[in-house]
């Protein structure tokens, strides 16, 4: 019965550590990537940049990211918000009590 108990609450405690790592990651990521469309002179440039820095850090797959123009800039200042929808499927707790997806944004002024 403790033996039981004991497993249950440290398969807790693995699984919350697991995901709260996941989370901390797709947030670093966020925000270097829009720390690194500094320096770009338009949208296009500053959304290659970002897309390239999520690219090397998270791969091709498993998640969704978004680079827009971030509606809180005033003009003339040119701003970019970069949101990363992860998966979290390949994370332990067999999908009965973990969330699907985490997401994360970052915006900065580029130019």
């Amino acid at each position: 019965m403790v033996v039981g108990l004991f497993a249950f609450i440290l398969y807790g405690i693995v699984t919350y550590g697991s995901i709260l790592s996941q989370k901390q990651t797709v947030t670093n990521v966020a925000s270097e990537a829009a720390r690194s469309a500094v320096g770009a002179t338009d949208l296009t440039g500053a959304t290659t940049l970002a897309r390239q820095r999520v690219e090397a850090a998270l791969g091709t797959t498993g998640y969704t990211a978004t680079y827009v123009t971030d509606a809180a800039c005033t003009s003339p200042a040119k701003c970019i918000k970069v949101t990363i929808l992860y998966n979290l499927q390949s994370s332990p707790g067999l999908g009965l009590i973990v969330p699907s997806t985490t997401t994360s944004s970052a915006s900065v002024q580029y130019a």
